[in-house]
């Protein structure tokens, strides 16, 4: 009875702790009550009402390429004979963080790409420009993503335009919300090819393999199971107490707790650890670093790849330093920022791309704050109008050019 008891309290302690996460966010609360005793700027100035438009955009920023893909693809083909051009790079291009002076957005705020597309449109009515970004893209994605758009003729793009900065070097591999573009045999040929290729960048490519073939292989266990189990095994557990409540508690929380609610709470707890990195470790995405050996061969690597893909495809392909912040430095060391650099234009001589530099080309006033620091790489209202004029005019020289 003692054991009933207790065993009673520990399941009602815990719905109630859940019913409490659930229903409060302690996460978020925490993040807040750090927020305001660090002096972070209010959250209005990390603008989420941000312009979308999944014909020129995609939207998921990495969660579900395919589905964004698949409506780009409709939307090129009705308007077939257009000229087609991709710009592919980090959050950079779809994030916006207010300069402090510019008031809270009233309407839905558009980004450099977004604001030189508006142009390109005015000008050029039979450009269609589509932005190709996710929070921390690596070059191998990229050139992952670049692959699987040339293998579809309906995706096939005439230009890309690649955002280069130094700290994706430091970023690798290939996240898992893109593994089942490899269900398309002939986009896996392909990845198997560069896999075997034995550049520096090839294990990130037999990692998704191989992990995307055991998630595959998982889910066909789960999907055979049933089949697999016999009557012994539904007698012994469909038919007992223990299976009935725990049936209907994980109904309960499947009802109580949908999974963008489940999502939301995971990033909210990422969120307080990525405070405490940053106002108790003082561990900032500012901080410089240097990066090199494998990290920085493997993304030297997938940048050539880039370059060697689109010439074979007969790609045009258009290269900037994106802007960085004047009030950060993010090479570590002189040798840092000449090393990328030097690789950079190496890469442009050789393939005879067009490199335009646009590091330096946004002043400091124009850039948002992080939490407790300068934001090192999204900018302000302003700076995403000035930065839509440079992009507008390199595409000039490149088109006046050919």
């Amino acid at each position: 009875m003692r054991r009933l008891i207790s065993a009673i309290g520990v399941l009602a302690c815990t719905l109630a702790l859940l019913a409490a996460l659930l229903r409060f966010d302690p996460f978020g609360v925490i993040c807040d009550a750090m927020d305001k005793l660090f002096g972070a700027p209010p959250k209005w100035t990390q603008v989420t009402n941000v312009y979308v438009d999944p014909r020129t955009q995609e939207i998921t920023h990495g969660d579900d390429p395919i589905t964004s893909l698949k409506s780009l693809k409709r939307y090129w083909h009705e308007c077939s004979g257009s000229s087609r051009v991709v710009f592919a790079g980090n959050s950079q291009m779809h994030s916006i963080s207010l300069a402090p002076g510019e008031p809270p957005s009233t309407s839905p705020e558009k980004t450099y790409v977004d604001l030189a597309m508006d142009e390109v449109r005015r000008t050029e009515p039979n450009e269609l420009l589509y932005r190709l970004s996710s929070s921390g893209m690596s070059y191998p994605e990229v050139l992952w993503e670049l692959d699987y758009m040339l293998d579809d003729p309906d995706l096939r793009p005439e230009m890309v335009v690649l955002q280069l900065n130094y700290q994706a070097f430091w970023t690798g591999g290939i996240r898992e919300s893109m593994l089942p573009m490899l269900r398309r045999p002939s986009f896996r040929a392909r990845v198997e090819a560069l896999a075997a290729s034995g550049h520096a960048d090839a294990a990130a490519y037999e990692d998704a393999l191989q992990q995307f073939d055991q998630l595959e292989a998982k889910d066909m266990a789960k999907s055979a199971a049933p089949s697999n189990s016999g009557l012994t095994a539904v007698f012994s557990t469909q038919l007992t107490p223990g299976y009935t409540m725990e049936t209907r508690y994980r109904k309960w929380l499947n009802d109580v707790s949908p999974q963008q609610h489940r999502a939301d709470l995971r990033e909210s707890f990422e969120n307080v650890l990525y405070r405490g990195r940053l106002y108790l470790l003082r561990l900032k995405p500012s901080t410089a670093r240097s990066i090199s050996g494998s990290r920085l061969l493997a993304a030297q690597s997938a940048v050539d790849s880039i370059a060697a893909l689109c010439a074979s495809n007969h790609v045009r392909l258009v290269l900037f330093h994106a802007p960085v912040n004047p009030s950060v430095d993010l090479y570590r060391t002189p040798q840092d920022r000449e090393t990328y650099r030097r690789f950079v234009a190496s890469v442009a001589a050789q393939y005879g791309i067009p490199l335009f530099d646009f590091e330096n080309s946004i002043s400091a006033e124009h850039w948002g704050r992080l939490l407790n620091g300068p934001d090192p790489l999204h900018m302000g209202r302003a700076a995403q109008q000035e930065m839509a004029k440079l992009v507008v005019g390199a595409l000039n020289s490149v088109e006046l050019k050919n």
